[in-house]
């Protein structure tokens, strides 16, 4: 299983609009593009698709993703700039909830929304004790994977004051949860592989600009990207990252 992790898009309702010198509807373009070379079997987009709370910005994902990813399946959890209506009222079956995991024999793929206020995020109980209780019912030979937006594991730069407030809940329940066996998220705008309760944590890159994991803001000068994961039928993966310039 091919699989790939798009991220942090920030569309806007003006498709001709720039932000830190990058227009990130070309951008994504460019992106889709050089995924639709991958042959990929499933795409997986891990929050903040719009930039603006736009409900057009919603129908330019949706009509990208339909012109150059064309019958390749995909699903999409909310970042914070998605804490709007249109998210769910455009995306409709696309949402990945904690209530519905995605499958793809033999792998589990559950979204935990983390939405909060501003660009911090919470961790609900509800959704973990949804999470827990699919992977309960799941047949015995599957492996499962975590996806949320907001970063579980500091980064030490300015984007961990718009991190998780109650990450401690996350920690406590992976302890609880040895079978999820990775984790991915979005919102650093960056490449990054961490560990967290003996889990692989990855991140991925913005298909806009990327954000430069400094003391102090900045943005990093590297071209958009995507992230690559391999999914074995044996529970093994493997994963890269690929640049866009």
């Amino acid at each position: 299983m091919h699989l790939v992790q798009l991220s942090d898009c920030h569309l806007l309702a003006d498709k001709q609009a720039s932000l830190y010198q990058v227009n990130p509807y070309r951008s994504l373009v460019r992106v889709l593009k050089h995924v639709a070379k991958q042959n990929a079997d499933a795409v997986l987009v891990t929050g903040d698709i719009s930039g603006d709370d736009s409900q057009a910005s919603y129908h330019h994902f949706v009509q990208a993703m339909a012109e150059f990813l064309p019958g390749v399946p995909w699903r999409a959890i909310a970042g914070n700039h998605d804490n709007n209506s249109h998210f769910s009222s455009c995306l409709r079956d696309i949402e990945l909830r904690a209530t519905t995991p995605w499958s793809l024999q033999p792998w589990f793929i559950h979204g935990l929304d983390t939405r909060f206020e501003g660009a911090k995020g919470q961790i609900r109980v509800a959704e973990l004790d949804a999470i827990q209780s699919s992977i309960r019912c799941a047949p015995r030979q599957t492996h499962h994977i975590l996806v949320l937006h907001h970063h579980l594991v500091a980064t030490q730069s300015w984007m961990d004051k718009h991190a998780l407030i109650n990450v401690e809940k996350l920690y406590d329940w992976l302890e609880e949860n040895p079978k999820i066996q990775l984790i991915l998220h979005g919102h650093i705008h960056a490449e990054r592989i961490f560990s967290a309760c003996h889990t692989m944590v990855l991140s991925a890159p913005s298909t806009c600009w990327q954000w430069q994991l400094s003391p102090d803001f900045a943005v990093d000068p590297q071209p958009p990207g995507y992230r690559e994961i391999y999914l074995s039928q044996n529970g093994e993966w493997s994963s890269n990252t690929r640049r866009v310039p």
